[in-house]
């Protein structure tokens, strides 16, 4: 039986880009990238698109409505995820923080960080919601 492994050194941990500057760009916001008043009424919406190798800590939605919302998540052309439920004010699709401010969610991949290799898309759909919130940490890598 073979068994493939990502690009991400063979199966090893991902190696870093170098990021002279980290600590400069972390102070207060612990390095998680926030973005609000994305309108996701009109039908799938793009709230987060990555396009190169990536290593992917956290991704969440926030300042949501509850309502019945859509999450789809394409990594490197599959799809991840594509489901619709009843959302609460927050959904955790990627969380690798236990006890982060977003919440557990059907959607969510789990306590796993993850990779891509050449493309992360995440698209949201939501009944009427027009200003949701997106936090996210990710880290380019080799």
């Amino acid at each position: 039986m073979t068994i493939n492994t990502s690009s991400f050194g063979g199966g090893g941990l991902p190696k870093l880009t170098p990021d002279l500057l980290f600590f400069d760009r972390l102070g207060n916001s612990s390095a998680i990238v926030s973005s609000a008043s994305i309108d996701a009424s009109g039908g799938l919406t793009t709230a987060l698109s990555l396009t190169g190798k990536y290593m992917i800590n956290s991704v969440g939605l926030s300042g949501m409505t509850a309502e019945t919302v859509t999450i789809k998540l394409t990594i490197d052309g599959v799809i991840i995820i594509n489901n619709t439920f009843t959302s609460t004010t927050s959904v955790s699709v990627v969380n690798t923080y236990n006890g982060t401010a977003t919440t557990t969610s059907p959607s969510q991949i789990g306590f796993t960080p993850i990779g891509c290799d050449s493309t992360f898309l995440l698209e949201v759909q939501t009944a009427t919601d027009t200003n949701i919130s997106l936090q996210y940490n990710v880290r380019p890598i080799l």
